[in-house]
C-alpha cells in the first residue's frame, strides 16, 4: 500500500500538467492548428501560428511539440512526393548522370590516345562516342520533362518546413528579422534538412545544368548559322562538331569570319598551286600564323588540321576524326573558335582562342 501511495504522489504532478495544458489550449484547437499547419494556403499556416500566441507563453510546450509534429509531416509528405515517380519526372535521373559522368571521364581519356591510325581501334572509339551520345540524349530527355507541377509541390512543403524551423527557434528566444522566407536560399536551407530535399537538391542541380548546356548548345548553333558570310558546309561542320564537343563538356566554337578567310584562302592555295601541307609556299603565308595575321585574326590561333578528298563536312569530321593528332586538335580543351575553310575537295580547320 505504501508502495502505490508513492506512485500517485509521483504521477500527480504530471497529471496536473497535463490538465493545465489542456485549459490553456484545448484539444479541438490543437487538432485544428496542427491540419492547418499542413495547408498549402500560407495564410491558413500563418493563422496557425497565430493561433498560439494568443494563450500566451503557457501555451508554448504544445505549440513546439505541434510545430515539431507538423515538421515530420511536411517531411513525410516530402518523401512521399520525392520518391513517387508518379510525381517525380527524374526518379532516375541521378543513377544516368552518375553512369554519363563516368563514361564522359573514360572515354576522354580514349579521345586523347593516341592508336597510330590503327582502323580497329579507330572503329572502337566510334562506337564508344556514338554511345556515349546515346546516353546523353537519354539524359536530356529526361532533364527536358515537364516539372512545374512537380516544383511547386516541393517549394510549398520546403516553405512551409522553412516556417516551421523559424517558429521554433523564435521559441528558443533567437531574434530573427522581419523578413519574409521565401527566397531560394531560406527554401534551399530547409530543403537541406532533410533526405528528401537533399535529394530533390541534387538532382534539380543535374536538371539545371542539363538544360543550360542543351540551351547552350542551341544559341551556339544558332548564333553559327547566322552568321551571314558563312555557308552551308561551314554552318553543317560547326554544328556537328559542337555536338560531339558538348558531350564532353568542353567549350563550344564560335565560327569566326576572319579565321574562316585564314582558313579558306589555305585550302584554296592548297588546291590551285598543288600542295598539300600546313607549310604554304604562297608568299606571306608559310605558317597557319601568319595566315592568321594575314586575314586580320586578332585573336590567337591554337591549332590547324587540313584535308582532302571530298566537299562532304561528314568526310572531313571523320578523316580527321580517325588521326591522332588533328582528333586532339578537334576535342582540345582551350580553343572557343573556329575558323573553316571547305573548297571543293579542300579543307582547312583552324582553331584560336579569344
Amino acid at each position: 500500500m505504501k508502495i502505490l501511495a508513492c506512485a500517485i504522489l509521483i504521477l500527480a504532478p504530471a497529471l496536473s500538467s497535463a490538465q493545465e495544458e489542456a485549459r490553456t489550449v484545448p484539444a479541438a484547437a490543437l487538432s485544428k492548428a496542427l491540419q492547418w499547419m499542413q495547408n498549402d494556403d500560407p495564410a491558413r499556416r500563418a493563422a496557425a501560428y497565430r493561433t498560439f500566441y494568443l494563450f500566451g507563453k503557457e501555451a508554448q510546450p504544445a505549440y513546439k511539440r505541434t510545430l515539431e509534429k507538423a515538421q515530420r509531416l511536411h517531411e513525410k509528405k516530402l518523401g512521399q512526393l520525392v520518391d513517387n515517380s508518379r510525381t517525380n519526372p527524374f526518379t532516375e535521373l541521378e543513377i544516368i548522370a552518375e553512369d554519363l559522368k563516368t563514361e564522359r571521364e573514360r572515354i576522354f581519356k580514349l579521345i586523347h590516345t593516341d592508336y597510330k591510325k590503327q582502323g580497329d581501334k579507330v572503329r572502337m572509339l566510334v562506337n564508344e562516342v556514338q554511345g556515349l551520345k546515346n546516353k546523353n540524349e537519354e539524359i536530356r530527355k529526361v532533364a527536358a520533362r515537364d516539372s512545374a507541377t512537380f516544383e511547386k509541390s516541393v517549394n510549398t512543403i520546403a516553405l512551409a518546413l522553412a516556417e516551421v524551423k523559424r517558429e521554433l527557434l523564435v521559441l528558443e528566444g533567437e531574434e530573427l528579422p522581419d523578413e519574409k522566407i521565401d527566397s531560394d536560399k531560406s527554401l534551399a536551407e530547409a530543403l537541406n534538412n532533410t533526405f528528401e530535399g537533399e535529394s530533390y537538391l541534387k538532382t534539380k542541380a543535374i536538371v539545371d545544368m542539363v538544360r543550360k548546356e542543351v540551351n547552350n548548345l542551341t544559341t551556339i548553333n544558332a548564333a553559327n548559322a547566322a552568321a551571314q558570310w558563312a555557308n552551308s558546309s561551314q554552318r553543317a561542320f560547326s554544328k556537328h562538331l559542337n555536338e560531339f564537343r558538348s558531350l564532353f563538356r568542353l567549350g563550344l566554337f564560335t565560327m569566326e569570319e576572319r579565321l574562316s578567310t585564314a582558313a579558306n584562302g589555305h585550302s584554296i592555295d592548297m588546291a590551285t598551286v598543288g600542295f598539300f601541307s600546313h607549310t604554304s609556299p604562297v608568299k606571306n603565308k608559310k605558317s597557319p600564323g601568319d595566315r592568321a595575321r594575314l586575314a586580320k585574326f586578332q585573336h590567337r590561333w591554337t591549332g590547324e588540321n587540313i584535308f582532302v578528298g571530298s566537299g562532304s563536312p561528314l568526310a572531313a569530321y571523320n578523316a580527321w576524326f580517325a588521326s591522332d593528332g588533328h582528333r586532339f586538335i578537334m576535342f582540345a580543351k582551350g580553343p572557343n573558335l573556329i575558323g573553316i575553310g571547305p573548297h571543293g575537295r579542300h579543307w582547312t580547320m583552324m582553331t584560336g582562342r579569344k
